[in-house]
Parts: structure tokens; sequence; C-alpha cells
């Protein structure tokens, strides 16, 4: 704190951190009014991942605030403040519009609706995609990446603003009176902020210490970002910021497989179609998987149950069985999303690549597949895939309630396995803001000059309120950061 040096490398009236969906928003909003606007990105500009462009390319809008601001509030579970809620829910009405105006070959469809549908105000909301032809032929369906594309094109032709690729943020610099008017990165370049700073880095999912101490399990994996690692909290935290809900994630089971070079590849696992058990570690299912196969983001909550007599996580791995039906039926992920949306990884179209590297293991029988995966009762997992089956013969009604359309036997060999970790795309802890996006410190007072959106800290509680959440929130909040800043009177240094 104290700074107040004007010996910087670069000026701009806004900064923003993190070039993804919340850091083009909040750039093209300030450069929209006029102000002079730069943007620090950690990853190269030929290595660059931003989660937007490993998505599915959803976004979720709103076609009325007061159902909607119900509805999320309802989601949020109490974590979130109202007024937050409804600031998202108003800018969400016109969402759709500002993206067509920005790329108008985005060719929007509506794809979807709420996740949670008997909540108030769920009719409110609506899932849009890009779903024409172009998208389909240029991209072979990655959606995520053919929206990135057109955005950031059309940002780059259009705006002309400056982006500093390998540009890490490292800390926030303050003048005397303790209000944030730059950036340093980790070269020690320091960047002028005249009217605000907006972290839109992300959260912390590939900070292994981070999610040990703020989770709700260990290990915990996701498949968002790999530049994401926590750098906005640290940040934020230096210059007084309170946290909050740093236990929440959005959350699926995933898959986590070793590479060569030694580090970790989560993928987001695709069950469907039917044919699946999932089981604990002693071989025993616990809940209706049609949850997880049909991608909704409740199911992980199953996943963190601890025992304290014994200190362990029994579902931490949870395992998933299927058979050679759904080996055969396509690939066990969507290659539209995540690592294989960025060229990071490509799954073989029929699993056997994967088989054969050890990440699905395999048997001729459940319980050989069961201890080739590590499942500690492998006749246990054996005899509850029998019970599953018999009760998919005689239509019997499932003990946790799954569809009865969903019950198909695994029954023909050979069988395999899968661990599966509690995860998902991203983290949403971070530094708590208000409803005008303004970074707040432990007394809920603004820290001037500090703004977030999308990732960090992201404004979701309890439940995720639909597909294109995540993406909804960034544009949305990017938008009200950006005009908040414009608001501020100019730094004096």
């Amino acid at each position: 704190m104290g700074e107040s040096s004007a010996d910087f490398d670069r000026s701009a009236d806004i900064v923003v951190v993190g070039f993804g969906c919340a850091g083009l928003a909040a750039a093209i909003s300030a450069w929209r009014a006029g102000a002079e606007t730069l943007v620090l990105e950690k990853q190269a500009q030929d290595a660059h991942t931003p989660s937007t462009r490993m998505s599915g390319g959803m976004m979720m809008a709103a076609t009325d605030i007061a159902g909607a601001t119900d509805y999320l509030d309802r989601c949020a579970g109490g974590m979130v403040p109202r007024d937050v809620s409804e600031a998202w829910a108003r800018r969400a009405i016109t969402l759709i519009d500002w993206l067509l105006e920005i790329a108008p070959g985005l060719d929007l469809k509506h794809v979807g609706g709420a996740e949670h549908p008997d909540f108030e105000g769920a009719e409110a909301l609506g899932v849009y995609q890009p779903g024409g032809a172009k998208t389909r032929l240029d991209q072979n369906g990655k959606a995520g990446t053919f929206l990135w594309d057109q955005l950031v094109s059309n940002f780059h032709e259009k705006t002309k603003v400056p982006v500093l690729w390998n540009a890490p943020a490292d800390r926030l610099i303050r003048n005397r009176s303790g209000r944030v008017i730059g950036v340093e990165t980790t070269d020690g370049r320091r960047i002028e902020a005249r009217k605000g700073v907006i972290l839109t880095c992300g959260g912390y999912l590939h900070n292994a210490q981070m999610k040990q101490d703020y989770l709700r399990t260990w290990p915990v994996y996701f498949y968002g970002n790999p530049g994401n690692t926590g750098d906005g909290v640290r940040m934020a935290q230096d210059v007084g910021a309170d946290l909050w809900h740093m236990n929440q994630m959005i959350g699926r089971a995933i898959g986590n497989f070793p590479l060569e070079d030694g580090s970790d590849l989560p993928v987001m696992l695709f069950l469907n179609p039917p044919g699946y058990v999932i089981t604990d570690c002693n071989g025993k299912r616990f809940a209706d998987e049609s949850a997880q196969a049909d991608l909704l983001h409740g199911f992980y909550y199953h996943l963190l149950s601890y025992d304290p007599a014994t200190g362990e996580t029994p579902r931490n791995p949870s395992y998933w069985f299927f058979d050679e039906k759904r080996r055969k039926a396509g690939m066990l992920t969507l290659p539209s999303v995540g690592a294989h949306a960025v060229g990071l990884y490509n799954w073989s179209s029929d699993n056997r690549a994967e088989i054969e590297r050890g990440w699905i293991a395999s048997g001729a029988t459940i319980a050989e597949a069961a201890a080739a995966a590590g499942v500690e009762d492998p006749e246990g997992a054996e005899a509850e895939v029998a019970a599953y089956n018999a009760a998919c013969r005689d239509g019997a009604p499932d003990p946790h309630g799954r569809p009865a359309e969903t019950m198909v036997p695994l029954d023909e060999g050979p069988f395999y396995c899968v661990r599966l970790y509690p995860g998902g795309s991203n983290t949403t802890g971070g530094p708590r803001r208000n409803a005008r996006a303004e970074v707040l410190d432990t007394r809920g007072q603004p820290i001037p000059g500090l703004f977030a959106a999308g990732e960090l800290g992201q404004a979701t509680g309890m439940l995720y309120p639909s597909d294109g959440c995540n993406l909804s929130e960034g544009f949305c909040f990017g938008q009200i950061a950006a005009e908040a800043a414009l608001e501020l009177q100019e730094v004096n240094t």
C-alpha cells in the first residue's frame, strides 16, 4: 500500500485482467463508452484457452426481470444477495441482442431452458447457442470455439483495444488513499488504471492448494481453462477483499487421467446412451445416475460423502460401469468441450486408445473390470450390477428412483469401469462483490477502483441455474463492471 509514483510503463482508463467472456465484455463496454482500454492476458496468444472457448457455447438469457430474479435467487440458496441476482437478470434481458450486435454471424438458436423447471420464475429463462450450418461446418460442432472466434475477431477488428499477451498479473497497485490505481505483472511491468481495474481472470480450478483448502472434498478436478490458477483471489486478498462462497463450484462427476508428461487430463465424461451404473468404492450404488448421464449439475453433491469413523470419502472416486454396447456406441466424452475443443487431446472415436492407455479398465466380468479399476470390493460390484440387471429385466422400480426408460442392463461383455471424481467446469468462489461488480472489503465497503466479473467470485450459489449460466454471468457482469468503473473520477496519483 502507499503507491503514489506515476512512473508506469503503460496507462489506460480501464485495465482488464484476463481475456475470456467477462474480460471481452468489460473491454467492449469500456471502449464503447470512449474509454482508453487495455487488456492483460496471462497466456500466449497462440496458446490461449479461455473457458469460453472450451465451453459448449451456450448462453442463458432472460425474458422477464422479476421472474428471472426470483429463479436466480432460489438457485443461489442465500449465498448471493438478491440485488446482485436482479442486476444479472436485468442485464440478461438484453444479452442476446448485445452479442449479435458484436458478432452478427453468431446465428444464435434457442436450445433449452432452466435446469430446475419447477422453481418459481424458471419460465423467464432461455438458453441460446450458435446453431447454424456455418457453426457445424467450420468448427465440427464446437459451438464454444465458434462463439469465441466470432466474438474475438469482431472485437479486434472493431475496437483495436490492445491485448498484452504473456502478461500474468501479479499484484494490484494502490495509492496512499488505498485506491487501486494499476496492476504489476510478474515480469515487473507497471500498468496504470486511471479509472479502474477489472479482474476477469477466472477461478482457482487448477490451484491444488486452494482446492484442498476451500472445496468440500479432495481430490477435485476441472476441465476448464488450465490458466485459471486463483491469481485474482490472491491479488484481491492482498488489498483487503472479502471472499464469498469459496466452497462452491459448477460441479459434475468427471474423469481425470494421467498423461505421459506427468500432468493430468480432466475430462467431462458422457454416460449416455443408457446402460450405466455408478458405485462407491465398495461397489454399492448410491444415487439416480441419470442426472449425471443428462449432464445436470447436482449429481456431484452425492460424491461429497465423508465417513467420520474412518476419515474416508467412499464416493471419491466413484466408479462408472458399462458394457461393450456402450463402448461401441461412441466416445465417452463430448469432443466439443474442454481439452478436446482447444486441441489439448483428441479422444478416440471407439475408446480403444483410452483402453490401451489404461484409463478405461476392462474385464471379462464386472468383477474383473472393478478389480482393474481399483474398486475395494469387486464381488460387491458384481452383485450390485447383477441386482440392477435383474430390476431392468423385471421392470421393478429402481430403489434410487431412476426413470424406467434409463434402466438398460449391462449384459454384453467385455465390461468396463472408469473412475469418476468430483469436479466440473469451474470454481465460483472469489472476492465478494455487489450489484455494481465492485469488489468489497471485509467490512462490506467497495474497494475503490477494483471490480470483478466472471468465474472469479461468480454470482451463483448452491444450484446451477441453467446451461449457459457461466457465460451469461461473465458477459453480463463484465458489462456492469465497466460501466461502474467509468462512473469513477479519474485517479490523481
